[in-house]
């Protein structure tokens, strides 16, 4: 007597370890056409689609070719072996008879369904093996209108046309729902109509690797919540809306893209990022995005290279920890960099010019003044790794050095109150012969310098005769500094009140 299948209700018999060929765990395809395990899986599926077709009714057997050409077959719980198309129990020619295939719970092992005739969907499912994407129908009452949902993917997903193919697809639904990716996802050469991902609100997706090349996405694109190890994308149009809020992405290169629709990446978190030769045609939003390594152990800047801005730019409270660069950019409106925090160190100063002209030209002059200063800076280091001395070298070290280029009150005015100080000291100093009672040998000299420094002095018309008597040369240079310290304090008040 032969045993039955322990698997749930189901009433094939149990050739392998207590379970029917449908259920059984599958290996190789040569292991399993070896022990007949392809054969039997065959003939054991045709059984089960047969009975859950005509079970309850009385078809003629001449009429039953017709009436599964009007089926959708539901496959649930079976383990799918490899196949190769060349045998004659190849099961897809079971498949080719059919309306539809609904997949629920099942392990998949071969590694593509071209069938686009074929209304498809599959549920909760585990795929083995590399897996190519075709063009397909979905069964037409599927709620979330999704090729994939729930499944899980042991290794890669590619578009059955590789980067250097001529052809293109053309998919006109959602492709994946709630899905797990171990390895990556590539897609190449497609059109697509709609959202590849059609993910609910709540799912957190992971992906190691997510290549988009030579694309065109008539619909939106929206990774949000994701979790994606390495984002490349290239030579891609973006016809509809693109979002990646709220993810962490690794590393991301976009090259040669252009966004023809609103692009937002709130809260977003990369780490590597470059980006070059693109297009912004809409709304850019990037705020609240964090860019590059918090503890600074990655120090590749964030570029935007060749990029092209023709719409309003978000940066507010954006944080570059690696600095940026945004020198080769093309901005047709200002960007908003409003309470952005930069790296100073790992940034050019055409970056810096190119945000203060941004505040400059919608008013904010405390914001304008503030990366006034960190370009000055960065002015003076180009100066710096010059040979030689200049003067502009020396008025720029004198400005960082009193007032931080009008961004610091206190430092001028700490050296106003610290030259009163010594002025006034120097006065006490003369009047009671201080000086002079230091080292007494050295009074003629003393004298002689005095003499020629106060003559020069007083001859400064009309200035030399307001001048402290006998101390006319120490008085002019107390009276340049102070007034200096004095003009770089007015300048740093009106820059933090300034209008």
């Amino acid at each position: 007597m032969s045993k039955i299948c322990i698997h749930n209700n189901c009433a094939l018999d149990a050739k392998y370890h207590d379970k029917c060929s449908l259920h059984c765990n599958k290996g190789d395809y040569a292991t399993d056409r070896m022990s007949e395990k392809l054969s039997d899986f065959y003939e054991d599926l045709r059984r089960l689609i047969l009975n859950e077709a005509f079970s309850e009714s009385k078809v003629p057997a001449h009429e039953r070719v017709e009436v599964l050409k009007q089926m959708i077959i539901h496959l649930k719980d079976i383990q799918f072996p490899d196949r190769d198309p060349r045998d004659a129990f190849d099961y897809f020619e079971l498949f080719k008879m059919l309306k539809g295939l609904h997949f629920d719970n099942s392990t998949i092992s071969f590694d593509s369904l071209n069938l686009p005739d074929i209304q498809l969907f599959f549920q909760d499912c585990i795929f083995k093996n590399t897996w190519y994407i075709y063009p397909f129908s979905i069964i037409e009452d599927i709620s979330y209108q999704t090729l994939f949902q729930n499944c899980t993917f042991q290794r890669e997903v590619t578009s059955s046309l590789m980067e250097d193919s001529r052809s293109t697809l053309q998919l006109e639904n959602h492709i994946f729902n709630d899905c797990i990716f171990n390895k990556h996802l590539s897609l190449f050469r497609g059109t697509y109509k709609k959202n590849i991902f059609n993910n609910t609100d709540r799912y957190i997706q992971k992906i190691p690797e997510l290549n988009l090349v030579n694309c065109e996405f008539e619909g939106e694109l929206s990774l949000n919540k994701s979790e994606v190890g390495t984002l490349k994308i290239y030579g891609i149009v973006f016809k509809g809306k693109v979002e990646l809020k709220e993810c962490v992405i690794k590393y991301t290169l976009i090259s040669n893209v252009n966004f023809k629709s609103l692009f937002d990446a709130y809260k977003t978190k990369f780490n590597h990022f470059k980006m070059n030769q693109s297009i912004f045609d809409d709304f850019s939003g990037f705020e609240k995005c964090e860019f590059g390594c918090i503890d600074n152990t990655c120090l590749e800047k964030i570029e935007f290279e060749y990029v092209t801005f023709l719409n309003f730019t978000n940066f507010r409270k954006a944080k570059f920890y690696n600095g940026l660069d945004f020198e080769h950019t093309n901005l047709k409106e200002s960007p908003n960099f409003l309470n952005a925090e930069i790296n100073y160190k790992n940034t050019n100063r055409e970056t810096f010019r190119i945000i203060k002209h941004s505040f400059d030209k919608i008013g904010n002059q405390i914001e304008a003044n503030k990366y006034f200063a960190l370009e000055m800076k960065k002015y003076k280091e180009e100066l710096k790794a010059k040979k030689g001395l200049s003067a502009e070298k020396a008025v720029l070290w004198l400005n960082e050095s009193i007032s931080n280029f009008g961004s610091s009150i206190f430092t001028p005015l700490f050296l106003m109150v610290m030259t009163s100080v010594i002025y006034y000291f120097s006065i006490l100093g003369y009047e009671n012969n201080y000086l002079y009672k230091i080292y007494e040998p050295l009074n003629e000299y003393i004298i002689c310098i005095a003499n020629i420094g106060n003559t020069f002095a007083k001859g400064i018309s009309p200035y030399g005769r307001f001048l402290k008597e006998g101390m006319e040369f120490v008085t002019l240079i107390y009276h340049i500094l102070f007034l200096t310290f004095t003009w770089h304090f007015l300048v740093a008040v009106k820059r933090c009140t300034k209008r």
